[in-house]
């Protein structure tokens, strides 16, 4: 799963159906430099990593790197809007990684209109769905 998601990543600006036909066709890492072996991702392997339907982004912790599954149900920033939206495994990841995201966190919060403090955390509102 980590090496269909270092790849998601670095097709950032492409869909994931395109990123699926790049893996068909041997094109996927054209123009990346990488050492990373991508031989064995499949496009399944794209199709079975959690997807944020919403965004088309991966649900991974900002802080352990750890992905949604189901029995490890992400939660989200609630400030972040649109596109690369911060998720936890819990509080405690939230905490640690604060530092790091409250600048682009607080960007997201004038944007949408949310009052400064209000930050939290909530349970994943849009269900889990593997396999779309």
């Amino acid at each position: 799963m980590e090496t269909a998601a270092s790849l998601v990543r670095m097709n950032s600006n492409r869909t994931r159906e395109e990123i699926k036909d790049m893996i068909r066709d041997g094109s996927a890492t054209d123009g990346i430099n990488t050492n990373m072996d991508i031989g064995s991702v499949t496009p399944q392997d794209i199709d079975d990593l959690p997807w944020d339907d919403e965004d088309m982004t991966i649900k991974r912790c900002k802080w352990c790197h750890e992905f949604e599954t189901e029995s490890r149900i992400l939660m989200k920033c609630v400030a972040c809007k649109g596109f690369n939206k911060a998720w936890y495994c819990n509080r405690d990841c939230q905490k640690k990684q604060w530092k790091y995201h409250k600048t682009w966190c607080a960007s997201q919060q004038t944007a949408s209109g949310i009052p400064k403090g209000a930050i939290r955390i909530t349970p994943n509102m849009f269900g889990t769905s593997f396999g779309k």
